[in-house]
């Protein structure tokens, strides 16, 4: 209803200059061309486009209160424009489409998507009093007015109507953080379906508020001509609204909701195409006639050569060479050495083949990025050392082997599960000494593996193994970008037909450590038929842990039972020398109960059965679905994070705001930004009775935390372990 308002006032318009034309027959001298008055009806002559683009939102919502352009939605528009004189048209239009945004902040989530429906004019000019009719692109710039109206939602809540909670760790789950059971809390994932009105919702009181404004668009861009009829339009539009209650988020919103003071705009960059509907073609005694190239010497065009390099013109590829230079038959300087530099301009001729030189035609070697690193490194004024941020806890770090990431790792498939394992086969997986489990993307499947190889050869002898055990289901595998891959039997017959050929690396990379005597994966040394295997038990729990909980040098399997407990223990260990003495560090470490298991040939033995001295003739256990917790639970304290992370170079206002608190522990993350925590409460709830204490000193934004050793774990994983 908008667009056919503004056109019909386009129409209505009155030339009152016009007079009666003459029935005089005598001739008429032609009027002194004049620019035209604004459109009559009689001489509208319109153009029309179509367009279509991106509508980015610039508003309330994130840090920097604009939206980045590949998170835009897609917004269309249609144009009418009437031409004024040479260098101004105006233009009539509508567009329509959706805004939106979803922020995603440490002490904020908020979303929205706003259909728009939007009607104006606007002044366009197109530098034509400098730029000649026959130039093909022309630049423009814009002003106008337009009316718009939004309806604005938002996402939250899932498909099943369960409210979005938004945790510290960057989870959506059912259950706000921290709230009593929260640590049975399921994980929601978005639906991006906008379900709920903005302006009904009415969070921050602000009523009925008009879903209408004025907006004032500023423009820029490009014509392009591709026909007589047809033009490409391409351009920006930042439209300067009246309101600030596109995004439902202003200067006035309550708690963390509070906006900036400045109103809410939008920006559509687009492209489209422009029609003509009443172009006609110049009449053919318009044409230049041909007296005009009277006198012309066309021989000597044809015989030119403006550089003077033996070419002429127009078989000359390379205009403008100097006087002097050696050209080809093209006119273009010699290139002895091809680095795209002339020999003319290089000043290293011939350059070394394979190399990218600069404009000189230098080669860009590994020493010139060195030390061109070394430069910029310089500049910077940071020290050129490295850090390795490990576990401050860990056993005797090992520095690991590095592999490429394209390199293929080949493996042997033992088992996939998709949920538990059962107890037989948990016995069978735990007796294979180098046994590894890899998480599929469902994040339910589990596969189990054995071996690490480069060498496809000593990965299928690995197999073999298997197959003479009873496992027919072993399979090749390979890792390859961290992903686990499979190996189709042609595939796998190529390969050992390459490698017998001597196509294929023959030496083997360990999954921890290398065994230079014989090229076979294991933790300390290889794990042979008949061979006992001792691993750790670190502990048995209902809902999973983190393996960052468990660090040690030996590494950490986690194994999900039939009844759904999560088990962890260590990577194999081939003597009980071995075994015993990481238990001990472990215990020093605050696993205070774990124990030494041993199994062998696909079942769990008793310690007693094996090369153990035993300090007791106690019975031991050996149920392998029994539930327990080897850590010392004085290690897990709750403490209070005053509010986001900061960066550095912002603390100033934080400092003011702490100096009156008792403790505050100033800690710097691993991401470069700085972390305010004060207290350390064994419970949760005396954690939460200090929240709210602070929180009544004016530290609304402040929350709990979860520590074990001093290192950051969840809530969720701290009260598992607490039971």
């Amino acid at each position: 209803m908008m667009f056919l308002f503004l056109v019909n006032i386009t129409f209505a318009q009155k030339d009152t200059s016009k007079t009666t034309p003459s029935t005089n027959s005598s001739p008429t001298v032609a009027p002194q061309k004049q620019e035209p008055s604004l459109p009559s009806l009689e001489n509208f002559k319109p153009k029309i486009s179509l367009g279509a683009g991106m509508l980015s939102f610039w508003g309330d919502l994130y840090s920097d209160h604009y939206q980045a352009p590949w998170t835009a939605r897609i917004g269309y528009d249609l144009n009418i424009s009437h031409r004024l004189n040479r260098y101004l048209q105006i233009n009539f239009n509508v567009m329509f489409g959706k805004l939106g945004a979803d922020e995603n902040e440490p002490t904020r989530n908020e979303n929205f998507e706003s259909e728009i429906r939007c009607g104006g004019f606007n002044l366009l000019y197109d530098f034509g009093n400098f730029i000649p009719d026959n130039y093909k692109i022309r630049p423009w710039i814009s002003a106008g007015v337009a009316g718009f109206e939004f309806l604005s939602k938002t996402d939250l809540f899932d498909k099943n109507g369960e409210k979005y909670n938004y945790w510290s760790d960057g989870s959506i789950k059912n259950m706000a953080e921290g709230s009593a059971g929260s640590q049975n809390a399921k994980d929601l994932v978005r639906d991006y379906v906008y379900e709920t009105d903005i302006r009904e919702r009415n969070a921050d009181g602000f009523g009925k508020y008009q879903e209408r404004s004025w907006a004032f668009p500023l423009g820029f861009g490009a014509l392009m001509q591709i026909t007589d009829r047809f033009d490409f339009k391409m351009g920006v539009q930042y439209y300067l609204t009246n309101t600030d209650y596109i995004d439902g988020i202003t200067d006035k919103s309550l708690g963390n909701r509070v906006g900036n003071k400045s109103m809410d705009q939008f920006v559509y960059a687009s492209f489209g195409l422009q029609y003509d509907l009443v172009f006609t073609k110049k009449d053919k005694t318009d044409t230049i006639p041909d007296s005009h190239y009277d006198g012309v010497d066309w021989l000597a065009i044809d015989n030119a050569d403006y550089d003077k390099d033996g070419v002429k013109d127009w078989d000359d590829k390379c205009h403008g060479t100097p006087v002097g230079v050696k050209v080809d038959a093209f006119g273009c300087p010699l290139d002895d050495d091809k680095d795209g530099v002339p020999n003319y301009m290089d000043d290293e001729n011939p350059s070394p083949k394979g190399f990218e030189v600069n404009l000189h035609g230098v080669a860009l070697t590994d020493e010139f990025w060195q030390s061109w690193f070394d430069h910029y490194f310089d500049s910077l004024g940071l020290d050129k050392s490295t850090e390795v941020i490990g576990n401050a806890y860990a056993i005797n770090p090992v520095k690991p082997k590095v592999v490429s990431p394209e390199q293929k790792m080949y493996t042997v498939n033992l088992a996939t599960y998709k949920g538990g394992v059962p107890s037989d086969e948990m016995a069978y997986l735990l007796s294979i000494g180098d046994i590894k489990s890899t998480v599929l993307d469902d994040g339910t499947t589990v596969i189990y593996t054995s071996g690490s190889f480069d060498d496809v050869l000593k990965a299928v002898e690995r197999r073999d193994e298997f197959f003479a055990e009873g496992n027919k289901k072993a399979k090749i595998n390979y890792f390859k970008d961290e992903k686990l891959n499979d190996v189709t039997s042609e595939e796998l017959e190529k390969l050992v037909k390459e490698a017998k050929a001597g196509g294929v690396k023959t030496n083997t990379v360990a999954a921890n450590n290398t065994n230079p005597k014989n090229n076979v994966t294991t933790n300390e040394n290889t794990f042979a038929k008949g061979d006992i295997v001792y691993r750790v038990q670190l502990g048995a729990y209902k809902n999973k842990i983190s393996k960052a909980v468990f660090k040690n040098k030996g590494g950490v399997l986690e194994l999900k039972t039939t009844d759904d407990y999560y088990r962890y223990v260590t990577n194999g260990c081939k003597t009980i020398k071995e075994a015993a003495t990481l238990r001990a560090d472990l215990v020093l470490m605050g696993y205070q109960d774990a124990f030494v298991t041993a199994y062998k040939d696909g079942h769990r033995i008793p310690m007693s059965a094996t090369k153990a001295t035993m300090a007791t003739n106690e019975k031991e256990d050996l149920n392998e679905n029994k539930v327990f917790n080897s850590i010392d639970k004085s290690l897990i304290h709750f403490k209070l994070q005053l509010g986001s992370l900061k960066k550095p170079g912002t603390e100033s206002s934080m400092e003011e705001r702490i100096k009156d608190l008792d403790v505050v522990d100033k800690q710097a993350t691993s991401t470069g930004m700085i972390r305010y925590v004060t207290g350390n409460y064994s419970t949760k709830d005396a954690a939460e009775k200090a929240r709210l204490e602070l929180e009544n000193k004016g530290f609304p934004e402040a929350f709990i935390i979860a520590t074990f050793k001093n290192e950051i774990i969840s809530i969720q994983e701290a009260m598992e372990l607490l039971k």
